[in-house]
């Protein structure tokens, strides 16, 4: 079982100056890895994790090199959290990803958390997501899938922890907007479809949702996620099926990838969820 270890409530918010500094120090932090996380994305990923919006924990399916923990880590730890979660079996090539060198990841992962001091704030199951979540029993605040990127990889880790998501948690996915068939489906079909979710965005290739209990509130937001979903139908329906996308689903891709390039303020994002 795993025992819990922290979350009494949520923290006030950090000041836009702290929030500013803390992404600058982990900005730094990333010039001692390698980048496996877009620049611009990372503003966003701080983001979700320095500002709860529920207790709970912070949970990362798909760590790889560890440049996504070392964000969701020291974000998290500026919130009050003592440490987050991550899993991951650290093994390639994947199906996905068939070009990855084979063998373990995993002593590269521990290293670039050594290197940047997260190591100690990083609790770390090597294995895959269905084998945690068998023995996970803790809410969850923030839950960042960047997983197996097959449709069965990413349904299977939507549907072993969305059941522990607390009112007014974040589920994240990345790679929404690539070309892997999971995240984009998942995210569009379970999440943007679901009445159990809210306001929702996308910033880079993060698709989020926040996750809302109470119908009345998460019936506001229908609007703004057919619209979304609207969006994401022509990318979803090809990456489904393995297809090129058609003239007008491509010029919808490239909007969609222009049109939120760029990370929102911490105010903006927070402004935008249920209350």
């Amino acid at each position: 079982m795993i025992t819990p270890q922290n979350s009494s409530g949520l923290l006030p918010s950090l000041p836009k100056e702290t929030f500013d500094k803390l992404l600058m120090e982990i900005q730094a932090s990333l010039q001692q890895v390698e980048a496996t996380i877009m620049q611009r994305e990372v503003p966003f990923l701080a983001l979700l994790a320095a500002y709860p919006a529920s207790p709970g924990r912070v949970l990362e399916i798909g760590a790889f090199k560890g440049a996504s923990t070392i964000v969701l880590s020291r974000a998290a730890r500026a919130a009050g959290d003592e440490c987050i979660w991550t899993v991951d079996p650290f093994t390639s090539p994947s199906e996905t990803d068939p070009d990855l060198a084979g063998g373990s990841g995993y002593p590269e992962f521990l290293s670039n958390l050594e290197k940047t001091g997260e190591g100690p704030f990083v609790r770390v199951f090597q294995g895959f997501s269905r084998d945690l979540a068998k023995q996970w029993n803790q809410p969850i605040r923030l839950l960042w899938i960047d997983g197996d990127h097959t449709y069965r990889g990413a349904q299977q880790d939507f549907d072993s922890f969305s059941p522990f998501l607390s009112d007014g948690a974040i589920i994240a996915f990345h790679d929404v907007l690539a070309t892997q068939p999971g995240p984009c489906r998942v995210f569009a079909h379970e999440v943007l479809l679901s009445p159990e979710f809210g306001p929702c965005g996308l910033s880079g290739s993060i698709g989020w949702a926040q996750h809302v209990k109470r119908p009345e509130v998460a019936a506001r937001y229908f609007p703004q996620k057919l619209k979304l979903y609207s969006a994401l139908c022509p990318h979803a329906g090809a990456c489904a099926l393995g297809l090129r996308m058609p003239r007008l689903g491509k010029l919808r891709y490239n909007f969609l990838r222009n049109a939120y390039r760029q990370a929102p303020s911490s105010t903006e994002f927070l402004s935008s969820l249920a209350p």
